[in-house]
């Protein structure tokens, strides 16, 4: 389907489905965390084993993604999407009603596969939507997913005042998810756009789906992940480290460590609906360059002083400069000239949500060899670094 064949008001409809995708799986994701503590209480597990727990949760992830990068390129965006975030609403009693660690284990491992699968595709269904609307939206979609993590965040912490448990909790946000989802599918895009794409991918025509997902990467697609993959690595680290970094690197109280993780997440959510109107204005590099550079400097310098209202103010410039890169990234995958456009958007986002489970991780390890100040100083790096490749993601408007 050409671009001539979509109206201008038929794109405005799918980027709000597509936004309301976004915003429910950041109220999904932020339900379960928020609900961590009653949840391991409840089935009286140690910290040792609840990291087991967690296990399943990374490894469920990182198979969602391939998962992802083989279903959306062959059903179109919309058939995935829509059927992954139902999934992915239901899987979310898996958590609430487990009896046991290794059950508890298996629930979140299909919980954050599916999870996985959603965001490839949502970022497929996000990148065709720009696409034919012709100027920069993916960075507001993005947005919605950061808001619906404050949406969700506040829910479960007013739920646990008011005593309820896990399971009702988690059966009213899946139903309310599930409406949401299936209002969202005659919103979308159609799939055949994406389907047909993929039917029309000349390179690998002939070749199974696991043979063509893992053979035919370009040297651009892969230097549009690794860019995703070095500011997603910054943001897991943030998401997991700023509000243990504030409290006890810095000494500051537990308090202002929770402070220290609201003004990151609040940074990237900022950010993010900022984005689309600065690239407008800025072109996709500069505005990949500047937040490369705010960040890396920023943060890294914030690093070196000890004192918590510092800590605050590099979390800020963080979070405010990695916001807008890894839609610049999928955006530009999508756009490249001689790659299917889902196919690309689900290779960017495979390689760029890796860093999201690899970052808090190198980070730790460092953590325990050094210094939590001095293991954050990982990310920063990694973003600066990656400013030197703004110009890979020139394609993304």
């Amino acid at each position: 389907m050409s671009a001539g064949q979509i109206s201008e008001q038929r794109a405005r409809r799918a980027r709000i489905g597509a936004a309301a995708c976004f915003l429910l799986t950041g109220v999904i994701s932020a339900s379960w965390a928020s609900r961590v503590p009653a949840i391991k209480d409840g089935l009286g597990l140690s910290d040792g084993q609840f990291a087991i727990a967690l296990l399943g949760l990374e490894a469920g992830a990182v198979v969602g993604l391939q998962l992802g990068g083989l279903v959306v390129p062959r059903t179109g965006s919309r058939r995935a999407l829509i059927g992954s975030l139902l999934a992915f609403s239901a899987a979310l009693l898996g958590p609430a009603f487990a009896p046991s660690l290794l059950v508890l284990a298996a629930s979140l491992f299909a919980f954050a596969a599916l999870n996985s699968v959603v965001d490839v595709a949502m970022n497929a269904q996000g990148v065709a939507v720009q696409r034919f609307m012709g100027r920069p939206v993916l960075s507001g979609m993005h947005a919605m997913h950061s808001l619906g993590g404050v949406l969700g965040a506040g829910a479960g912490a007013l739920a646990a005042r008011l005593g309820a448990m896990p399971p009702p909790h988690f059966l009213a946000c899946a139903m309310v998810a599930v409406v949401v989802g299936l209002a969202a599918w005659s919103l979308l895009l159609p799939s055949r756009i994406d389907a047909k794409e993929v039917q029309s991918d000349d390179g690998a025509a002939n070749a199974s789906g696991l043979r063509r997902w893992f053979s035919g990467w370009s040297v651009s697609i892969a230097l549009l992940g690794a860019l995703a993959f070095c500011f997603t690595l910054a943001e897991g680290a943030g998401l997991n480290w700023s509000a243990v970094y504030v409290a006890d690197a810095l000494g500051g109280t537990e308090t202002l460590g929770a402070i220290g993780l609201g003004v990151f997440l609040g940074a990237v959510t900022i950010g993010r609906l900022v984005g689309d109107r600065l690239v407008s204005h800025l072109g996709p590099v500069g505005v990949f360059r500047a937040g490369a550079v705010m960040a890396g400097v920023g943060f890294g310098g914030a690093l070196l002083i000890d004192a918590p209202v510092a800590g605050l103010v590099g979390l800020a410039l963080l979070g405010a400069g990695i916001a807008n890169a890894l839609p610049l990234a999928i955006a530009a995958g999508g756009n490249t000239p001689g790659e299917t456009p889902a196919t690309a958007a689900a290779r960017v986002s495979t390689l760029g949500y890796l860093g999201s489970f690899v970052g808090p991780v190198l980070v730790g390890g460092l953590a325990s060899l050094s210094s939590l100040s001095v293991a954050l100083g990982l990310p920063a790096l990694f973003v600066l670094a990656a400013a030197f490749g703004a110009r890979a993601v020139r394609r993304a408007r």
